[in-house]
């Protein structure tokens, strides 16, 4: 078995996103479902990937994107539940974000959900190094 990346940075985050017009971010979503189906399969569920992402978000104009960040921090927080280590992001603030804080501090608060979503990962990814690696 092979470690997971643990070291996601948000400064080279932010820096790739602007420097790849946001394809990066696309890259995460194809990252953070094959990292999260890795280090959670042993519930039972899927995280899908970045084809289906794309292609639903375009059919339900975006909305599956919404309900897919929010899957993927419920079961990120329940692996980190289970393993006795501190939740991360969570959804109620995820959405809070995305539908008024978000807009209201000029996209602010999209930046600190950002920061959020890549330390939840990191810490998926190294509780998952830890027990398995």
């Amino acid at each position: 078995m092979s470690k997971l990346t643990t070291n996601r940075g948000f400064w080279l985050t932010l820096l790739l996103s602007i420097v790849t017009f946001g394809i990066y971010q696309w890259y995460l979503i194809y990252a953070f479902a094959k990292e999260t189906n890795i280090a959670c399969r042993e519930d039972g569920k899927k995280t899908s990937g970045l084809i289906v992402y794309i292609l639903l978000s375009i059919i339900t104009l975006g909305i599956y994107g919404i309900v897919w960040q929010c899957m993927w921090i419920n079961r990120c927080n329940f692996y980190l539940t289970r393993n006795g280590k501190p939740e991360g992001l969570q959804v109620s603030t995820y959405l809070l974000t995305i539908f008024l804080l978000g807009w209201l501090t000029l996209g602010i608060m999209f930046i600190v959900v950002m920061s959020k979503q890549l330390y939840l990962q990191n810490a998926v990814n190294e509780t998952y190094n830890n027990l398995n690696v």
